[in-house]
């Protein structure tokens, strides 16, 4: 199955829904009330080692959303060059299915598991 120009259109509307929904929770995470960088303290919450855990836990946050963020951009990038749905590793396309439930997939499923594998514990 392949993608037809109003699924390509409905994938470019979620892709952006979900940008800006990301970029707003990442605002909240990393904004303090008058607008200017401020990443989440703990300090004096609980005991240290507590405080430093829990810091690290919002930091991650605030990098995975980064991260989803430029899968995004990248995503949109590759449906306006028209490289969206083929598999830089493989050269295949995409199955339509994965596309429509993970719009941002920017390999097939065997060569994403490749990938994971080679890159775990990175």
């Amino acid at each position: 199955m392949s993608l037809s120009p109003e699924d390509l259109q409905s994938i470019e509307g979620a892709l952006r829904e979900r940008r800006a929904a990301v970029v707003e929770e990442l605002r909240r995470e990393t904004r303090d009330e008058d607008g200017l960088l401020s990443l989440p303290s703990h300090r004096g919450e609980s005991d240290r080692g507590v405080d430093f855990e829990m810091e690290a836990v919002d930091l991650a946050q605030s990098l995975r959303d980064a991260g989803e963020i430029q899968a995004i951009d990248a995503a949109l990038e590759r449906l306006r060059d028209g490289s969206y749905g083929r598999c830089p590793d493989c050269g295949e396309a995409i199955d339509a299915q994965r596309l429509l439930a993970q719009p941002a997939a920017l390999r097939c499923a065997d060569c994403q598991q490749r990938f994971e594998r080679s890159h775990a514990g990175s």
